[in-house]
């Protein structure tokens, strides 16, 4: 039988010593699924926008267009302030070794609000105007609710423990508290991890209590919240109304909430292993602030035809992130009695860990063309349109940087991840609207590539919208209805020598967008 070299009371009391100095440094939480989530982005935008899928690229003359493709804002003849209320129904699956679980989450959000001002153009009158564009738009909003279940016996969460000390080459069980507080120190403090005894009292190894061999119920649920908020300036010009030139700079605020809590029990019952259940619950808050540059241009080789191009630099954000650990045992006595539990607040005087770093998104490249069914000055007697994008974006591209000095090894393994992990992709938009005097109808499709470069990872998004506008006097109402349809992987956790599976996610969301917005 395993042993214990030091009584817990012992190695508690040496935790203290280091951990100030290792804070910084211990979990750093940044993984290849980080980078992901923070360039998943979508472009938000008006319910009119939604409606027709985002295809905004070549199309213009609606206040969406200053953070696509900014060129779009020289369409506008007279001013335009919009707002953007929305509401998010979020319906999960996930199918993880064969269960599948469910999870649902209501989110009311604010989309966009918007102000566009033209102004008259000069020289020589070539330059027919000139317009500005300044608001706030949400391209990303992060509630969401999920939760895997299933049993497993082929591995164990806990291993990831054995891995952590194995591949550090821990062989003192004190050093493993003082260097991972927040993983392999708190598996260890409550005996889910403990040692292996070798000749005259050394340490041959680690061992987890967990007991995959005969079977183990595994659940994950995660729970997040936040957004990505975009604040923009941009501005248009107007050449002869056959060539549109614009460009923005974007700031971008970015919130990211989530906790997650995956409990693994004992699939057999038996009350005499050593092993009944353990519980993790990992807290993480993720904020930064980002810039960008979008540059655009719109050209009317004939009339009723527009070809948009439009260039979405990196965004450069720098980022702090806020975290903790806790696990939960229950080893039926196999040190003590009853449950034991461990917190990395418990050695940091209630506070949250704390790393800062830089991350950087992949940049963006973007053509369309539209089709315009009766361009005229008189917006009562337009007929509607068509429109069709596609986009470029290399998700390897995306990086981690900025931290420390002791943190660039840690770093650059998982940007070596995330060029190894994903790859680039083609997202294409599709949508239209016929006009009927003062209504309008819209449909669009969105479709999103897959980013995983592995081939048995497949996952894409697609939108399919349809919506309804009124427009007369000055004053303008759009209502969209988008449902979003999601085929993801989750994992709830990654060995390195070691069994570990997906789950499969599918999600079928829905989105309503309600437009206001007041001519002047």
């Amino acid at each position: 039988m395993a042993k214990r070299l030091f009584p817990k009371s012992f190695r508690m009391k040496q935790l203290p010593i280091l951990f100030g100095l290792l804070l910084g440094i211990q979990l750093q939480a940044q993984e290849p699924v980080d980078a992901l989530r923070y360039s998943l982005m979508g472009h938000g935008g008006t319910a009119r926008a939604r409606a027709i899928g985002g295809a905004m690229t070549s199309l213009g003359g609606d206040i969406s267009a200053a953070f696509i493709n900014p060129a779009g804002l020289g369409l506008y003849k007279s001013g335009e302030f919009t707002f953007t209320p929305s509401l998010a129904f979020n319906n999960t699956k996930i199918n993880y070794l064969n269960t599948e679980s469910k999870a649902n989450k209501i989110t009311p959000d604010f989309s966009n609000i918007g102000l566009v001002m033209p102004r008259p153009g000069s020289w020589n009158g070539n330059w027919r105007n000139f317009t500005f564009g300044v608001g706030m738009n949400k391209t990303v909003n992060f509630g969401n609710s999920t939760r895997l279940k299933g049993t497993n016996t082929e591995s164990s969460y806990s291993e990831k423990y054995l891995e952590e000390l194995i591949n550090n080459n821990i062989t003192d069980p004190n050093q493993a508290a003082d260097k991972f507080p927040y993983g392999s120190s708190l598996a260890f403090n409550t005996y889910l991890i403990d040692t292996l005894a070798g000749p005259g009292g050394s340490i041959r190894g680690y061992r987890s209590l967990s007991t995959p061999q005969t079977g183990v119920n595994q659940q994950q649920d995660i729970t997040t919240k936040g957004n990505i908020n975009d604040i923009y300036f941009s501005a248009s010009g107007n050449y002869l109304d056959k060539l549109f030139v614009g460009g923005g700079i974007t700031f971008s605020k970015l919130k990211f909430e989530k906790t997650s809590i995956f409990r693994e029990s004992d699939a057999t019952l038996n009350k005499k292993n050593n092993f009944n259940y353990f519980e993790t619950e990992d807290y993480l808050l993720t904020e930064g602030v980002g810039v960008g540059l979008k540059l655009g241009l719109i050209v009317k080789p004939v009339e009723r035809l527009r070809i948009g191009l439009a260039f979405h630099s990196p965004v450069l954000y720098n980022m702090d992130d806020k975290y903790s650990s806790k696990i939960t045992t229950d080893l039926e006595g196999y040190q003590g009695n009853g449950v034991l539990k461990q917190s990395s607040l418990d050695f940091n005087n209630g506070e949250l860990g704390q790393f800062q770093y830089d991350f950087t998104n992949p940049m963006r490249l973007m053509a369309g063309i539209s089709y315009v069914l009766n361009e005229v000055a008189d917006v009562n007697m337009q007929k509607g349109f068509i429109s069709a994008d596609i986009e470029y974006l290399d998700y390897s591209n995306a990086k981690f940087s900025g931290a420390t000095t002791s943190d660039d090894s840690y770093l650059n393994q998982v940007n070596d991840a995330i060029k190894e992990q994903f790859r680039s992709a083609l997202n294409m938009r599709l949508g239209g609207e016929l006009k009927f005097k003062t209504i309008m109808t819209r449909l669009g499709f969105n479709y999103m590539g897959n980013a995983y470069a592995s081939a048995p990872l497949k996952a894409r998004q697609m939108n399919i919208s349809g919506g309804l506008g009124y427009r007369n006097m000055g004053f303008f109402v759009d209502l969209t209805y988008v449902q979003q349809l999601v085929k993801d992987a989750s994992f709830p956790y990654r060995l390195d020598n070691g069994f570990y599976e997906p789950g499969n996610v599918r999600a079928s969301n829905g989105n309503v967008f309600l437009t206001i917005g007041f001519k002047f």
